[in-house]
Order: C-alpha cells, then structure tokens, then sequence
C-alpha cells in the first residue's frame, strides 16, 4: 500500500512538472522563437560579410541590437536557454517554430526569384539557382534531398561550367551531391562528390566544349542523426562561361552514352 502511494505521488508530480507552464522570467515561447530566428540571420550576416564584422565588437554589438529589439539581455537569454534546456519538450517546441519562422521569411524573400525563375539571364558568371536559398532540414522534414534542374536558354553556352555552393550547419553526417549535363544524344556526363563537416562546400561540372548541354540537374542527399536538426544556407548555382585554364578539371567527371 505504501509503494503504490508512493508512485501515484511520484507520477503526479511528473505530471503537473510537465504540464506547468513557463515561468514568468523566462522569455516565453512565441518570442523565444522570433528572438532565435532574428539572432541566426544576424549570425548568418556577420559569417556571409566576415569583412564588415571583424572585431568581437562589433559581432557584440549587433548581438546587443537583436536583443534590444526583443527588450532582452544576454543574462535573459541565457536564464530562458537554461531552462529550456532542462525542458526538452518545450525547447523542440520553440526550436521547430524558429524553423518555420525563418522558411516563412526565405519563402517571402524568394517569391521574386520564383517568380522570374523562367527568364533567361545574361552574363559571363551569374548565379541561376532556381530555388530557395536556404533548407531547414529537420526531423519533420518530408525529406533529406535537394534537388534542382535547369532547362537550355539562349544564354547557355559550349563549354559553361556550373559550381554550386552551400553553408552547411549542423551537419553530423556525410553527405553525398552530383551535377549532371544532359547532351542532345542524351550522353549524360557528370561529377559526383561526397563531403562531411560544416561550413562552406562546392562541387563543380565543366560541360563539354564541343557541343551544347539541353539540361542541366543535380542532387544534394544528406545522411546523419535524422532526428537532428541541420541548415543549409546560401545556397547558389555559378554558371560560367568557358575558361581554358579550368577546362582541365574535367578529367575527373564521368560519362555515360546512350
């Protein structure tokens, strides 16, 4: 009789701990998730233009501009994260929130690119990515594959090479991508790569020069802890023109014939 008081007492008290709600000095969830968002795009900022923001200072002082916008401090902050990290279920909460803030930003930034993703774009060396610059791949994620794919245009040329690049965060596994030229004969010729680690990657293809690639496509397969969270930022698809002093990089692709 006494031990089965004492874990009724025992699953009460788990109870009412997991049900209570957040405490009052404590940043609350909602403005958690908006502050979290705002404080990773000021970092994104400061790592894309690592120039402008040279001195702890100055990253100081735009860490102090986010928090201020928020009426926080970093003392405010740290406190919340403590708790919240001694509250696991209410921090998934507020991190899967951070996510779909930030892909409701990137997908209002990026409704122009989606827009004019048909036009054709001029250039020697322009980037012709044709999606959205930064995935939020988390354990909601439908999938762990990026893929894209670039039909001929007028500004297309013999011999065009195509680098494409992304910040990876949180990237606790390989990953493996390939870039892929499609010739009129449906030869198909390629490069395919396998990175780990975080920060900033590229792989590159060099097309033929002797004749003209209808379609250009690639994938991106990521691999890891499927329940951990990862970024992918600034994503971009460089296609430049021939060079002959970067031609010889195309030992290492591989072609497949009809």
């Amino acid at each position: 009789m006494r031990t089965s008081t004492g874990l009724a007492a025992a699953l009460l008290f788990v109870v009412s701990t997991s049900c209570k709600g957040v405490p009052e000095h404590v940043i609350q969830p909602d403005e958690m998730s908006e502050l979290l968002a705002d404080r990773y795009v000021a970092e994104a900022v400061v790592d894309y233009n690592n120039t402008h923001w040279r001195t702890d200072s100055q990253r100081i002082a735009l860490r102090d501009a986010v928090y201020g916008r928020h009426g926080v401090t970093q003392a405010d902050v740290d406190t919340s994260l403590d708790w919240y990290g001694h509250n696991i279920a209410r921090y998934m909460d507020v991190y899967d929130h951070t996510i779909e803030i930030l892909e409701a930003r990137v997908a209002r930034s990026d409704t122009r690119l989606r827009a004019e993703h048909n036009l054709t774009i001029a250039g020697d060396s322009v980037d012709v990515w044709p999606d959205s610059r930064f995935y939020a791949i988390t354990r909601r994620s439908p999938g762990r594959n990026i893929c894209f794919a670039l039909n001929s245009d007028q500004n297309r040329e013999r011999g065009d090479y195509y680098t494409w690049r992304a910040k990876f965060v949180n990237n606790s596994g390989d990953a493996s991508w390939t870039i892929v030229a499609e010739y009129a004969d449906s030869t198909l010729e390629y490069i395919a790569e396998r990175i780990s680690g975080n920060g900033w990657h590229e792989i590159t293809l060099q097309t033929d020069s002797t004749r003209m690639a209808s379609r250009i496509y690639g994938s991106l397969m990521l691999s890891g802890d499927k329940s951990a969270p990862m970024w992918l930022d600034s994503l971009s698809l460089v296609r430049s023109h021939l060079r002959e002093d970067t031609y010889a990089r195309r030992y290492k692709q591989r072609i497949i014939k009809p």
